[in-house]
């Protein structure tokens, strides 16, 4: 264990209960973000279960203070109109609505029933149960969310039954299928919450859950309202821990997000063994992804310094961040979700790729593995796509 390091005895692990949390100290000085992408001043606690190997936040009072600030002016989407963020789609290669390409994704899976009722946990105003009513034409649809600010948008949805609000004893009757899309990071107990979802799980009910993957995304960390950082070792764990077993992890269908498809089992305490690296390795591999967020900041810079016409690839969390810490060194965004081009986003034009002039410079503010791949599919246009560094270089 490095120096730079220390026990933090007060909180216990969210997943195992231990007492043993090491802390990355370096994570403070960052600037953060919000999961609706708005930009949230530095001063975070990150830390890393020994015991497990679970990366979190600790939800002390601050950051209980700090989640009430956020949730209380939340919008999600808001730059595409609430519009749903692009993915790329692993098989055509090209940006597609992410819950079009989990579900259909889930169903290809196969072994679920024609008939069933669905629920989805953080439904939002619905985009999941708006897949789900395409690829599922027949489940009956219902969801939950923490008030009812949505429900209009939801009850428009077809087969849409229900939306459940407050604590999850309200919830009534049995499901066979349980979606959790990006809502699982956000639950100050997600092991309790798990646990409590099991309960309205039908008999051979399947728990979907869609995370950020922590071993490939960076920026996640940087997300002040996410608690729980997911990486596939620890994702199967939790939910063998609440009940569920056989569990699934893709990181395919969605590059840097995990996919995770599991099963009520009949014995309500799976408990498997953690297969995951040592707290401590797991530590120095955070240390080390906070450390090349910090690098990028400087990186970027200089490459901004040196460009007369400087732009960010990316109006989602990594971008709005990139181009938070940069200023007026930024002076246009670039995007291809279409619902985004054409519109000022932090006092900057969002254009298209093929808009891009040809003397500007567009720094790719994403997970390594995921500049790669759209650099390549738009090397014909001839662009100046500046890639970040692959981690620990």
């Amino acid at each position: 264990m490095k120096n730079n390091s220390h026990l933090n005895a007060d909180s216990p692990c969210l997943i195992c209960g231990q007492a043993r949390l090491f802390v990355v100290k370096e994570f403070a000085a960052l600037p953060r973000i919000t999961s609706d992408c708005h930009p949230f001043p530095a001063g975070g606690e990150l830390a890393v279960c020994e015991n497990c190997a679970t990366v979190q936040k600790i939800p002390n009072q601050r950051w209980l203070n700090e989640i009430e600030t956020i949730y209380a002016d939340y919008a999600a989407y808001s730059v595409a109109g609430g519009e749903e963020q692009l993915v790329l789609d692993p098989q055509s290669g090209e940006p597609r609505k992410r819950s079009d390409v989990l579900m259909r994704a889930v169903s290809d899976s196969g072994d679920l029933p024609a008939i069933a009722r669905a629920l989805d946990i953080g439904c939002g105003h619905g985009v999941t149960l708006m897949a789900m009513a395409k690829v599922f034409p027949e489940w009956e649809l219902f969801g939950y969310e923490i008030d009812e600010s949505k429900r209009d948008h939801l009850y428009r949805i077809e087969n849409f039954k229900q939306l459940y609000t407050g604590d999850f004893s309200r919830i009534d009757g049995t499901f066979n299928f349980i979606s959790m899309i990006h809502s699982l990071e956000h639950f100050i107990d997600p092991l309790r919450t798990l646990r409590a979802l099991r309960r309205v799980a039908a008999p051979g009910g399947r728990l979907f859950i869609e995370v950020c993957n922590v071993d490939e995304n960076p920026f996640d960390l940087l997300v002040a309202d996410h608690l729980t950082h997911f990486s596939p070792g620890t994702l199967a764990f939790i939910a063998n821990q609440a009940g569920f077993g056989a569990p699934m992890v893709k990181s395919s269908w969605v590059k840097k997000e995990l996919s995770l498809l599991a099963t009520k089992s009949e014995n309500e305490d799976v408990r498997i063994a953690n297969v995951c690296p040592s707290g401590r390795k797991v530590h120095e591999q955070i240390t080390a992804s906070v450390s090349w967020l910090d690098a990028l900041i400087s990186s970027a810079r200089e490459v901004a310094c040196a460009s007369d016409s400087f732009g960010i690839f990316g109006t989602s969390i990594a971008g709005t961040w990139l181009a938070t810490t940069l200023g007026d060194r930024v002076s246009f965004f670039v995007d291809e979700d279409p619902h985004r081009i054409g519109k000022d986003y932090m006092g900057k034009p969002i254009v298209a790729p093929q808009s891009v002039a040809r003397e500007s410079t567009v720094f790719m503010a994403l997970a390594p593995m995921l500049a790669q791949a759209i650099k390549h599919r738009l090397s014909h246009l001839g662009l100046d796509l500046i890639l970040p560094s692959t981690f620990y270089e």
